[in-house]
């Protein structure tokens, strides 16, 4: 890749990600109303937002005159019963996810967008996870930890979060917040990055 990829995302969790693959980036963090459409299904609210940040990447380097680079952006959200779990804005807020979440199965959809030169290319990807029964107590230590507060549903899988997870299927780095098999073919077939053979 001879123009580093722009990854429009503030997520360390996305940056140490593509750090894992090898892809070098850039990080240029945009404003986006990430606010639901009503109505709108959850697999199609993520690739509009992933879609949405690339967008404002390259207004945000049009505006200044620069040559615009390949631009990645992704959203996540967790979803159960159909309601979309966004980051918890208080403690008692994450608490409240995670009863939800205690004893059952969700999903965690993942947008992609990748824009290189004129073409933009978009993925849905669908992971599910099963927590474990929780306890108040564990709830409350968790909230504790202040992990849960910058993460869609309340929760990290990479960190302690991982202890309340029984079960899950499909992919972990989706439930990180990039899917890296399905990231790592975008950018092959926009030819940013070698096959690997």
């Amino acid at each position: 890749m001879t123009v580093p990829l722009c990854l429009a995302s503030a997520s360390p969790r996305r940056q140490a990600l593509l750090n894992q693959i090898k892809v070098p980036f850039t990080v240029l963090v945009v404003d986006l109303d990430e606010t639901r459409l009503p109505d709108e299904p959850a697999n199609q609210m993520v690739v509009r937002l992933a879609s949405g940040k690339v967008k404002a990447a390259e207004s945000w380097f049009a505006e200044r005159g620069k040559s615009v680079p390949p631009i990645l952006g992704a959203d996540t959200c967790v979803v159960i019963d159909k309601e979309i779990l966004g980051k918890p804005g208080s403690r008692r807020e994450a608490a409240c996810m995670l009863h939800k979440l205690s004893g059952r199965m969700h999903q965690v959809y993942t947008g992609i967008a990748l824009a290189s030169g004129p073409t933009t290319q978009t993925q849905t990807v669908m992971s599910e996870v099963t927590f474990t029964q929780l306890t108040s107590v564990q709830i409350e230590n968790y909230c504790a930890s202040m992990e849960p507060y910058d993460k869609a549903g309340a929760y990290a899988i990479q960190g302690v979060g991982a202890t309340l997870i029984s079960h899950i299927s499909g992919s972990y780095s989706n439930i990180m917040g990039l899917p890296l098999h399905e990231t790592y073919a975008l950018l092959t077939k926009a030819r940013l990055v070698p096959v690997i053979k």
